[in-house]
């Protein structure tokens, strides 16, 4: 898996996934999204677009990103979850909590 970080605004982040998030790579994830979550209130917006495959234990990720979020203020959203994320995100009724958008520039500000 690889996750990369782009400013894509002064007060706001790109964080690109791509490859499996899974028991073994979920952490890597974590680890580049909490110090952005943590900062002042700013969106930080996540791109799943190339992401191949998705378990519980990057289900719970994003969820721990969520409730980080929201209890400092920062807003999260995921950006284009390729199939078989949205298809995860779907039966466990995450897509309900958190919100995708199509492109960075679809997401609000």
């Amino acid at each position: 898996m690889d996750v990369r970080v782009h400013t894509a605004a002064p007060d706001r982040r790109l964080v690109t996934v791509t490859g499996q998030l899974d028991l073994h790579t979920a952490h890597h994830l974590a680890d580049a999204l909490q110090p952005l979550l943590d900062r002042d209130p700013h969106t930080v917006l996540v791109d799943l677009s190339g992401v191949t495959f998705l378990d519980s234990a990057g289900l719970t990720c994003l969820i721990t990103a969520y409730r980080t979020a929201r209890s400092t203020g920062a807003r999260l959203a995921l950006i284009a979850p390729s199939q078989p994320v949205q298809k995860m995100l779907q039966l466990t009724g995450v897509d309900q909590v958190l919100h995708s958008y199509p492109s960075p520039e679809a997401a609000p500000h």
